[in-house]
Order: C-alpha cells, then structure tokens, then sequence
C-alpha cells in the first residue's frame, strides 16, 4: 500500500528546461563557452546533472566554479511555467498521500516558485541542493517517515532519477514523458506513457 510519493521538480512540476537553456546561454556568452544552437541539442548535452553538462560543454574547473555563480545568480530571475494540470494531481494525491518533494534544484528557488503557484501547502517536506546523490536522500525520506520500500513512488523525469529509486531500493517508479526526458530503451521497465501531468492520477492508482 502506497503511503508517500516523492515528486521531482524540474520538468515534472514546473517546464524549466527552456529557463534552464536561457541561463546556460548567458553563462556561454559571459565565459566564451560554446552552448547548443538548440533547446533539443542542449537537452542531450546535459547528461545526468549540471556538473557533467560543465564536462561535456568542455568547461575547465575555474569556468565551472564561475558558471554555478552566475546560475546562481540569474535563477531566481527566471518564472518557469508550471505544467498544466499538476496542480489538479497534487491536490488530489494530497488527499490520499503524504507527498516530498527532492530536487537538484535551490531549495530556496524551489520554494519561493511552489508558494508563488500556491502548491507549497501540498509538500510535507522539501529538500533541494541535491546535485550529486538523490538516492541518500530517498533513503532519509524512508527512515523520517518510517516506511518500506514498496511503500513510496518517486516520480521524475529523468534517468537520474530513476538510478537514484533504485539504488535506493524503491519499488515503484514513474518517469514521465513530458519533462526533460530520458532515453526509453535504458528504462525498459516503466510501465506507464505519461504525456501530460493529469495521466499520473491514473498512474498512480494502478500502483497504489
């Protein structure tokens, strides 16, 4: 019996990958870095999270340590628009779960946009800064609230967040396919064609 689900933020909640691309085309024009001429091209250049996009734009260590300050810095400027339809989900998981959410994202960002689109009072608890290892922090959210691992769904939208579900040993996954996207052939094992936000309910109850 399902009793927590864990929510993603970027490209789950909230369309930030074309924010996302604007920062890094400042961040390119600032350091003289090359930046994919397209959002597409940027999308599969970014790899598993923003230290190995620095690596793969070719970034040295002093250019990757200028880049988060700037990201830093021009993040809170950006409004992502939040997906059609996840508010209506939150609102009804709510209901019948206890809903976190985990992000690489600031967590202050990530708060300051969840309260602007009035859906913070959903999240019992949010943590964000995590850039490197989401599975430990899966592994927290299992021991604050004393669950089993067949006891959660995580929902993101990348492979990322999937190897971290694992490794955390959590049962039940769903990525979806209108964030930032993964490669389907690497997570042959979803079970669920999520195009939009509102086809989660559907998800969800299938499993829970």
């Amino acid at each position: 019996m399902i009793k927590l689900i864990i929510f993603d933020y970027d490209g789950v909640i909230v369309d930030s990958l074309p924010t996302v691309y604007d920062i890094y085309k400042t961040i390119g024009n600032k350091l003289n870095v090359k930046i994919p001429d397209s959002i597409d091209e940027f999308r599969k250049s970014y790899g598993a999270n923003f230290s190995e996009c620095y690596k793969n734009l070719g970034m040295n260590i002093d250019e990757q340590k200028k880049a988060m300050e700037i990201f830093g810095e021009e993040i809170g400027n950006q409004n992502p628009e939040i997906f059609y339809g996840i508010k209506d989900v939150l609102s009804w998981a709510n209901t019948y779960y206890n809903l976190t959410l985990i992000s690489s994202n600031y967590t202050k960002e990530v708060i300051q946009k969840l309260k602007k689109y009035n859906i913070y009072k959903y999240f019992s608890f949010i943590d964000g800064n995590c850039t490197t290892d989401k599975s430990k922090k899966f592994k927290l959210i299992l021991e604050k609230y004393k669950l089993k691992t067949n006891e959660v769904i995580v929902i993101g939208d990348r492979l990322s967040d999937y190897s971290s579900a694992i490794e955390a040993k959590i049962e039940h996954i769903i990525l979806v396919e209108y964030g930032w996207g993964y490669d389907r052939s690497k997570y042959p094992n979803n079970k669920f064609v999520i195009n939009e936000p509102i086809q989660l309910i559907d998800a969800i109850k299938k499993i829970g």
